[in-house]
């Protein structure tokens, strides 16, 4: 293995330096890098995903409960939606979305037929205002939608919108509804916000109900359950060994699985399932239930290797065994007995197929609607599991080669992107992407296995930053050793978790991430425990105001006189 990383390390230096692309001194190999310092992070404000809003509403009150209407869409930014969130807001029509699924979601709630159900407390009718039980109801439903403590302000301020409620609806359980409508419409609830205290040293502290909110929509991608509310109130986040013992009971809780399946989703770009389409002509097995299979299949596989068996993360390159249905089963070209539901099945140890670049959840999704993609998949390759940079094409390229596979010339795309590199402008950075792309050339547009295409035999062959394979499992055994590999999930996770993109306070939280990370045999559950106990995960600081320039206010002002 240490033969096959020193090539690799050797051979990507010189393409990365040929395609234009640059990597931080040190991250790449292992090694330290560079020691930064800096300010923490000042506090943050992030706008729930549709997920995370769907799993609150679901712990909060019950996975009973619906919730109908349209999402304002997640941005990515550096690659992840979790990063892009910090940066979002809500626009005018889409809170006009968020308001209408509050009223949805609180009708359900307060309905006859819910109301024992779900509150803690009732009126002997009615037409009847109880004070104490509208008190006991916004006290606990607040604390969970708002994930702080309800402060005397707070809890006077609701339960006057209750009173007045009350007055003009004259019916305790629709007050009390819209009570919840306002809570679960209000930014409070809809921005994940980071409230701080002021420590005995004067700086910046989360407090705890904020600490548990990171923890939970980490780990969890959900509210913080009651026992996580309690010790928050209980002032338990704030010591070393309560942390330890709610994080620790968290992660060996199934609702991890939730929250390492967000991660992966946005990590792998699932999302883009919701609007993947293929030419039904070219691909007629394709449908709307393999592209919802083929999201599910990932998630189902990853939960496999990397939680039930825990093995390492690089696992998931060279594995054989996945998870079909039948109408996977038709893509796939595998016999499943049962006509719902899912069947394990382990290839062979010489087949192409198992690992994660033969899952339609990456060569379907980056394919084209009515052909394969070396360069589409090379780009995922490089982008979202190396963490590097791959530089738009130039303008005016001509793809007329490259988009023709009836050429009786250029009948493979191996052929056709060699005949296309001849231009100058394209050379340097199909280099650097295609030889990854063409080993993954036996999937056709939708996954399917295939030797040959127009009759040719596919070369699956090729080099990756300095080493050699045959096929696609010598690419994903190279994939799994590659030193960026490891060191991209770490940098994913960590922005993931924070939100947020890395500063220079975080280079030396990254690099002692990735060391640990390695020494756990590269397995998910400890970086997600390392991540969740570290103090940087927890760490603010006031926001830098900038100081006025003196001298440009002076000059701006005498101009505005000599024009005046």
């Amino acid at each position: 293995m240490s033969v096959i990383r020193n090539s690799i390390l050797a051979g990507v230096a010189v393409a990365a330096i040929g395609a234009g692309i640059y990597f931080v001194p040190g991250l790449l190999n292992g090694q330290s890098g560079p020691k930064v310092t800096g300010p923490p992070p000042p506090p943050q404000m992030r706008r729930m995903t549709e997920s995370q809003y769907r799993n609150s509403v679901a712990d909060i009150f019950s996975p009973e409960i619906k919730v109908v209407g349209r999402f304002e869409p997640d941005i990515r930014v550096d690659g992840l939606a979790a990063v892009g969130a910090s940066e979002a807001s809500i626009s005018g029509n889409g809170y006009e979305q968020y308001y209408a699924m509050a009223g949805r979601i609180a009708e359900q709630v307060v309905s006859d037929e819910n109301w024992a159900k779900y509150m803690p407390c009732d009126v002997p009718a009615p037409a009847t205002y109880d004070a104490a039980c509208a008190e006991q109801i916004i006290s606990e439903y607040g604390e969970k939608i708002f994930r702080r403590d309800m402060k005397d302000v707070t809890l006077a301020e609701w339960l006057q919108i209750s009173e007045l409620a009350m007055e003009k609806l004259g019916n305790f359980h629709a007050a009390t509804g819209l009570v919840l409508e306002g809570m679960l419409s209000s930014p409070e609830f809809l921005f994940i916000m980071d409230t701080v205290t002021e420590g005995e040293d004067g700086s910046l502290e989360l407090t705890g109900h904020a600490k548990a909110a990171r923890i939970s929509y980490f780990l969890w991608n959900t509210a913080p359950d009651e026992e996580l509310l309690r010790a928050a109130s209980a002032g338990e986040l704030d010591t070393k060994d309560g942390l330890e013992a709610q994080v620790d009971r968290m992660l060996n809780s199934e609702h991890v699985r939730t929250g390492m399946n967000a991660f992966f989703e946005d990590f792998l770009h699932l999302d883009a399932f919701a609007t993947l389409e293929k030419d039904k002509l070219i691909y007629p097995a394709f449908n709307q239930r393999v592209s919802e299979d083929g999201r599910e299949q990932v998630l189902r596989f990853l939960d496999y290797h990397l939680l039930d068996k825990a093995g390492p993360y690089t696992d998931i390159f060279t594995a054989k065994e996945t998870f079909v249905t039948r109408p996977l089963g038709m893509i796939y070209e595998v016999p499943v007995r049962a006509v719902e539901g899912w069947e394990k099945v382990e290839f062979t140890e010489d087949d192409p197929r198992g690992g994660l670049l033969s899952h339609i959840a990456f060569s379907a999704l980056h394919a084209h609607p009515g052909r394969s993609s070396a360069t589409l998949r090379g780009i995922a390759v490089r982008e979202l599991l190396l963490c590097q940079s791959v530089a738009p094409a130039p303008a005016a390229v001509n793809f007329t080669v490259v988009q023709d596979t009836s050429n009786p010339e250029f009948k493979t795309a191996r052929a056709r992107l060699t005949q296309h590199r001849t231009d100058d402008a394209c050379a340097s950075c199909h280099e650097f992407i295609d030889p990854i792309g063409l080993a993954m050339e036996n999937f056709d547009g939708v996954g399917r296995l295939r030797y040959e295409e127009n009759g040719a035999v596919i070369d699956v062959s090729g080099a990756f930053d300095g080493y050699e394979f045959d096929n696609v499992d010598g690419l994903e055994e190279t994939l799994a050793d590659h030193p960026a590999t490891t060191s991209c999930l770490v940098e994913k996770m960590q922005k993931y978790a924070t939100g947020r993109k890395p500063q220079a306070s975080d280079i030396q939280w990254i690099n002692r991430l990735e060391k640990k990370f390695s020494r756990s045999d590269e397995k998910i559950i400890p970086l997600l425990r390392e991540i969740a106990l570290s103090d940087e995960f927890f760490a603010v600081s006031a926001p830098q105001v900038p100081v006025p320039d003196v001298n440009q206010q002076e000059a701006a002002t005498q101009t505005r006189e000599k024009k005046s």
